[in-house]
């Protein structure tokens, strides 16, 4: 059996976690070598046919449509374990478009074969179906701020959700987050324009909320990120030792108007 399954860093997590060592071989079989995809390229398009899935090994990817008005709706954030391109159309198509944000390495499948390998290894479909459902709940949260959440509460909630996502792959307990994405990725994930990304972002940093640049995530209150991303069930990250002197050495603030007049108690 090659080796490279056994090392891979997804190994023990999303897809891979349900086969047993003594199944892997039969997942190997499957799989087409690995494939390198570079930032800004396309693993597939809206529409297109394609009998591939794939398992992303490293990098992030987004996944998205296009509105008729020509604008870009993400709908969801790709990043290692995660399986793209299961999901089709009644006619075979693709329902989304899936960019690398980040260089990609992805693990292709023959849908066909994956399909073959779920009735031998019925753990192996329920994962798939879990995972599903799993990222479906965290869309939902994303995509029900577009109608109800002011410009603020919905960067608040791609963030918070994002770190979460970051927390379950790196453990370390650092005030930065590295999340690989631009302000046109924002703004696509949340309905609003580029200007209003950069001006919100900053009334945030000056709210003493976070600082967000180059793909580097700095939050400051996460307490008050939480409140203001009303999710409750979003576990609160602990923050270093020194942001947490920083944070006993600022001066309280009475509250932050947000963009549409949210107010957010300290």
């Amino acid at each position: 059996m090659p080796t490279n399954c056994q090392s891979c860093p997804v190994r023990r997590d999303g897809l891979c976690a349900s086969i047993a060592d003594e199944q892997l071989s039969m997942m190997v079989g499957l799989k087409r070598p690995p494939r390198t995809i570079h930032a800004g390229a396309n693993v597939f398009l809206e529409g297109e046919q394609n009998d591939l899935v794939y398992i992303i090994r490293r990098g992030w990817a987004v996944a998205s449509t296009l509105h008729e008005n020509g604008r870009r709706q993400v709908l969801r954030f790709a990043m290692p374990s995660n399986l793209v391109g299961f999901a089709t159309r009644s006619d075979g198509s693709m329902p989304c478009t899936v960019e690398a944000v980040t260089e990609l390495i992805v693990c292709p499948i023959p849908r066909r074969k994956l399909l073959q390998l779920c009735q031998e290894v019925p753990t192996l479909a329920l994962c798939i179906a879990s995972q599903f459902a799993t990222e479906t709940i965290t869309d939902w949260q994303l995509l029900g701020a577009l109608g109800t959440c002011n410009a603020a509460e919905r960067i608040a909630r791609l963030f918070l959700t994002l770190c979460n996502l970051q927390r379950r792959e790196d453990a370390s307990n650092t005030p930065d987050l590295v999340l690989p994405i631009s302000q046109t990725i924002i703004a696509d994930a949340t309905g609003l324009t580029a200007v209003h990304v950069c001006r919100t972002l900053k009334e945030m940093r000056l709210a003493g909320l976070l600082t967000f640049a180059k793909g580097r995530l700095r939050v400051l209150d996460w307490a008050r990120l939480a409140r203001l991303a009303e999710m409750k069930d979003v576990a609160v990250a602990p923050l270093s030792h020194a942001l947490a002197i920083r944070q006993r050495g600022r001066p309280a603030r009475a509250g932050w108007a947000g963009p549409i007049g949210a107010d957010l108690a300290p």
